[in-house]
């Protein structure tokens, strides 16, 4: 059999998508992770007082394990920084270390009174487990600190009626709306607060402005449906639940809530998010986050593969042989990485070497579908 012959029987040009994706989704998107991945096994420790610690870097993802060691040397530098303290707080957060995030801003908050930053993420945690009275005090002192986050005002507004005090809300509301009047946010909260003291027209008023200016927003939609039926307009509400599933759920334009989210260096959670990227055809965010990972786990064997079938989707054959063969160095008893070293081989011209490859994927699994599936495609050759 040529070497022609063997990339003919598997259809060069179509074998990575329908393959390598599949890989992705059905193999990936959960996470394989290296449990050979080392980190640091001991305590994380440090000099400054009141800084909560974590017992053992051993049970932290390697790359969170890195990021809290690096965000504590910090803290040790100087102690009394409590943008450096803050910062080791949002890590934590990120990654839902919520009572060591919680006294991280408490005493960031003692050291910089000033900072806005502090009482905005202590009322984010409070109203995140149940404290709604904590959090809408908490977010009045961020206002009181920056007036102009209008955020912060939605989320008091919520905070308010959560803790029964709808006549606060309406008024948090009123000032949403006036601050961001092309967003429906204001008029969001002005409807939930109209329905709670039991004015159903005035909050299908509010509720139909919202929705007027997004039309996707699926709480708008829903209470909105709930408000028309409770009003007896039973085919409107009928039509708008009959839209639901069309809707998003829309994120809150929140730069600060979001400079937490962008810490996540958890590499599974970055691995899965780049599968979801790949999956989506998006392939520079996925290549980006997956030597992300690899700059923090450069052992992970999920990136190195991953990265392998990125780069055969794009046709690029010999990073991807590259990619696959460092993903066996590292862990040389996984079948996927052979039966997919097999497909680049072959597209490289090594037809023999991605053969062998093959056989090797089969002695380890001799049920692996994919594998079976390459042998399928050379049955009869």
């Amino acid at each position: 059999m040529t070497r022609s012959d063997v990339a003919t029987a598997l259809g060069a040009p179509s074998i990575w998508p329908a393959w390598g994706v599949a890989i992705v989704l059905l193999g990936f998107v959960l996470g394989c992770s290296n449990p050979g991945a080392e980190v640091p096994n001991q305590p994380v420790r440090t000099t400054a007082v009141g800084i909560p610690r974590i017992p053992n870097l051993s049970e932290l993802d390697p790359g969170f394990a890195t990021a809290v060691l690096d965000a504590l040397a910090v803290v040790d530098r100087d102690p009394s920084n409590a943008a450096a303290v803050g910062a080791l707080g949002r890590l934590y957060q990120a990654h839902r270390y919520v009572d060591q995030a919680r006294r991280c801003y408490e005493r960031a908050e003692e050291l910089d009174p000033s900072s806005p930053d502090w009482p905005y993420y202590l009322g984010f945690l409070a109203e995140g487990r149940g404290a709604h009275e904590e959090a809408a005090s908490r977010f009045e002192r961020a206002l009181e600190l920056r007036p102009a986050y209008w955020a912060a005002r939605v989320r008091l507004g919520n905070a308010l009626l959560a803790a029964g005090d709808p006549d606060r809300a309406e008024e948090a509301f009123r000032a949403v709306r006036a601050a961001a009047p092309g967003s429906p946010w204001g008029e969001l909260g002005l409807g939930k607060a109209a329905r709670r003291r039991g004015r159903p027209e005035t909050a299908a008023e509010h509720l139909r402005t919202a929705l007027a200016l997004d039309p996707a927003h699926r709480e708008t939609r829903y209470l909105l449906a709930m408000t028309e039926r409770q009003l007896g307009n039973s085919e409107r509400a009928d039509d708008l639940l009959a839209d639901l599933e069309a809707t998003e759920v829309p994120n809150l334009d929140d730069p600060m809530l979001e400079a937490v989210f962008d810490l996540v260096r958890d590499t599974q959670t970055m691995i899965r998010t780049a599968n979801q990227r790949l999956a989506e055809g998006d392939h520079v965010a996925a290549e980006r986050l997956y030597r992300a990972v690899l700059r923090l786990d450069p052992d992970s064997y999920d990136a190195h593969l991953n990265l392998g079938v990125l780069h055969g989707l794009a046709d690029r054959n010999q990073e991807a042989a590259a990619a696959l063969e460092r993903a066996l160095e590292i862990d040389p008893g996984r079948a996927d990485a052979y039966a997919l070293l097999t497909i680049a081989y072959i597209r490289t011209g090594r037809a023999e070497e991605g053969l062998r490859q093959l056989e090797r994927a089969l002695e380890i699994d001799p049920d692996h579908p994919r594998a079976r599936e390459i042998l399928q495609n050379l049955s009869g050759n």
